[in-house]
């Protein structure tokens, strides 16, 4: 894997947000301030860095994670140059760290039931982002 500057690739106004160790993160913004592309990069990062971490995206309507989150995602895979240590699924919408079968599951606040006891194969569920 190559070596990479992550401040090159977060960007100037998110040393914080990176290096936060509270619980809840807020984050404002309006249109292109790098809202998404941070943390999309924030979660591909420590899912990789913490090998029993798992997470869940969610967001209003299930059916809008494709275009959004999901490729926001392989995005940040992408840019931090591990998409090869990832596989995508559509059915069910996830991606999975190839070396330890960790997930990045979706939800949607449209089916409450699907939110409702989300268990993981390896690991803990670390992570919610709500979009």
């Amino acid at each position: 894997m190559n070596k990479i500057y992550l401040p090159e690739k977060i960007g100037g106004g998110y040393r914080d947000f990176w290096n936060f160790k509270g619980r809840y993160r807020v984050v404002k913004g309006g249109r292109g301030s790098k809202k998404s592309c941070t943390m999309a990069l924030w979660l591909i990062y420590n899912i990789m860095k913490y090998p029993l971490a798992n997470a869940v995206v969610i967001r209003r309507y299930f059916n809008t994670h494709r275009d959004s989150t999901f490729a926001q995602l392989k995005w940040a895979m992408n840019q931090l140059g591990v998409k090869g240590s990832w596989k995508a699924t559509m059915n069910p919408l996830e991606l999975t760290y190839l070396p330890t079968g960790q997930k990045i599951l979706f939800r949607g606040f449209d089916d409450p039931q699907s939110i409702t006891s989300i268990t993981v194969e390896t690991g803990h569920l670390c992570w919610v982002w709500i979009k």
